[in-house]
C-alpha cells in the first residue's frame, strides 16, 4: 500500500479524535470554541457522517427516511479537519496515528493529544451460528437492510406454495429485551402489521415476532419495575410473543435453537445483546475492563499523558455516584463536553477535573405509539411518554433541515402506510469507526 505522512510544525498543537459518533462530533464542536485557532482539530472516522442511532429503529419501521438520521460531519463543524479512514495502529512512542483509507492507501498523522472515541461493535459470535445470518443495528445500512429484508420475506412468502416455509418467512426473532431489543421489536411488529394489506396472498398465514430475553423482566436498566411490566403488557398486546427467562443457544440457516430445546423456524434473527471491543482498542496493549479501555476520572487513559478516551469504547468513572458510565449517547455527549474543557486546561497548563454528571433519565419507544420514560426519577408511560420521546429526540437531532424532514415524515406516517419498496442493497458494510 502507498503511504503518506501528515506532519506538523513543532509550534502547532494538533488534537486528533478517532471516531465521528456522538462523542467525537460533540468534542470537536466544543474544542472549536475553547481552543485558539492556531491549534488544529482533526476527526478520523470510517464514515464521513454522524449516525443518530436513537432513531435507527424508526428507519427499520420505515416511518422516516434513512437520510434523515445521518449528517455529514463537515456540516456540523467550522474549522475541524475531517479525514475518512480506519485507524489501525497507534504509535505511542512517536505520537502517530496510522490509518487506512477506503482506496486501500495508508497514512499517518502526528498528534499532540489523541482522543479515542471509536465506540464498540456488535458481537454476533456470542451465539453460535448467528454471525453468518444475524442482524445487528449499529449503522444506517443495518437499518435499511433489516426493513428491506422484512419486505423481501413477505414478497417471497406471497409466492411460496409450502405453508411451513411461508410461516418461517413471516417469522422474526429478536434476541435481547433491553432498550435496543424492545425498540427494534416494537417497530418491526408495527411494520409487519402495516404492510400485510398489500399481500392478500398471505391472508391465511399470520406473521409472528418473538422476543427472547434471558432475564425475568424487560428493560432491566429501568429503576421502576412497573414500567417493565407496562412494556411487557403493551408488547404482547401488539402481538409480540415475549419469552422471559429464555435464551438462544445457537442459530441455523432456518431456525434458532433455544436453551430449553425448543426450535423456532425463522427467516430473520436480530441480535441486540453482546458487544465486542474495537480492534484498535484491543491492539493498544493497555488495561481493559469488561472489554472497555480503563480511564482516569478526567478521561485520560491510565498511564498515558496525552491519550484520552470517552464513549462506548471506554470505562469512565462518574464522580456523581462513583459508578462506571453506561455506554449510552447521553453519557457520551456529556463526557465530550467535559473532556473539551479538560483539554483546554491541559493546553493552558491547568489541572483537569473529573467527569461528574447526574443522569437525566431514560426513554424507550416500544411501538404502536407507546413508550416508557424515567426522567429525574419520575416515570411516564403510554402515549404521553411516546410524545415526549419524539419531542426530546427531535430537539437533539442535528441541523434544522433534519428536524423538519423527520417531523414531516412522522406526520405523513399517520395517514399513509409505509413504503414497501425493496432496495436490495449490495454494497459491503464498512467496519465500525
Amino acid at each position: 500500500m502507498n503511504g503518506r505522512k501528515i506532519n506538523m510544525s513543532e509550534d502547532i498543537k494538533r488534537f486528533v479524535i478517532v471516531g465521528g459518533g456522538f462523542a467525537g462530533v460533540t468534542l470537536a464542536q466544543r474544542l472549536e470554541s475553547l481552543l485558539p485557532k492556531q491549534m488544529e482539530i482533526v476527526v478520523l472516522g470510517v464514515e464521513n457522517h454522524l449516525v443518530f442511532t436513537p432513531m435507527l429503529p424508526e428507519v427499520v419501521g420505515r416511518t422516516i427516511s434513512p437520510f434523515d438520521v445521518v449528517v455529514a460531519g463537515r456540516t456540523l463543524t467550522r474549522r475541524t479537519q475531517w479525514l475518512e479512514g480506519r485507524v489501525n495502529r497507534i504509535d505511542r512512542e512517536k505520537d502517530e496515528a496510522h490509518y487506512v483509507r477506503k482506496d486501500g492507501t495508508a497514512g499517518s498523522m502526528h498528534y499532540t493529544h489523541l482522543v479515542l472515541a471509536c465506540g464498540a461493535a456488535a458481537d454476533l459470535a456470542e451465539i453460535p451460528g448467528l454471525g453468518s445470518r444475524g442482524y445487528a443495528l449499529k449503522t444506517v445500512v443495518d437499518a435499511i437492510d433489516m426493513g428491506d429484508d422484512v419486505i423481501g420475506n413477505f414478497e417471497l412468502a406471497a409466492s411460496e406454495p409450502d405453508a411451513g416455509v411461508r410461516e418461517r418467512l413471516l417469522t422474526a426473532v429478536v434476541v435481547g429485551g433491553g432498550f435496543s431489543g424492545v425498540e427494534v421489536a416494537g417497530h418491526l411488529a408495527d411494520l409487519m402489521r402495516a404492510i400485510r394489506r398489500f399481500y392478500p396472498e398471505l391472508k391465511s398465514t399470520p406473521h409472528r415476532l418473538v422476543l427472547l430475553h434471558k432475564g425475568d423482566r424487560l428493560l432491566p436498566e429501568l429503576n421502576h419495575q412497573s414500567l417493565s411490566g407496562f412494556t411487557l403488557q403493551k408488547l404482547r398486546k401488539n402481538k409480540i410473543e415475549v419469552r422471559l427467562k429464555t435464551a438462544a443457544e445457537k442459530a441455523t440457516s432456518v431456525a434458532v435453537q433455544l436453551t430449553s430445546g425448543e426450535r423456532i423456524e425463522t427467516a430473520m434473527i436480530v441480535c441486540t445483546v453482546g458487544t465486542e471491543t474495537h480492534p484498535l482498542i484491543k491492539g493498544l496493549g493497555l488495561p481493559l475492563e469488561k472489554g472497555r479501555l480503563q480511564a482516569d476520572p478526567d478521561m485520560r487513559v491510565k498511564g498515558v499523558a496525552n491519550l484520552w478516551t470517552l464513549g462506548d469504547c471506554s470505562l469512565v468513572p462518574n464522580a456523581y455516584n462513583g459508578r462506571p458510565c453506561p455506554a449510552t449517547a447521553q453519557f457520551a455527549i456529556q463526557q465530550a463536553r467535559q473532556l473539551a474543557k479538560n483539554l483546554e486546561r491541559v493546553s493552558q497548563g491547568a489541572a483537569t477535573k473529573p467527569f461528574n454528571f447526574r443522569p437525566r433519565g431514560m426513554l424507550a419507544s416500544i411501538g404502536h405509539r407507546n413508550a416508557v420514560a424515567e426522567i429525574y426519577g419520575f416515570k411516564l408511560s403510554g402515549f404521553v411518554a411516546w410524545f415526549l420521546w419524539r419531542g426530546i429526540y427531535l430537539s437533539k437531532l442535528p441541523t434544522l433541515s433534519r428536524k423538519l424532514a423527520v417531523a414531516i415524515g412522522w406526520a405523513c406516517a399517520i395517514p399513509f402506510p409505509p413504503n414497501i419498496v425493496q432496495l436490495r442493497l449490495t454494497s459491503k458494510r464498512p467496519p465500525t469507526a
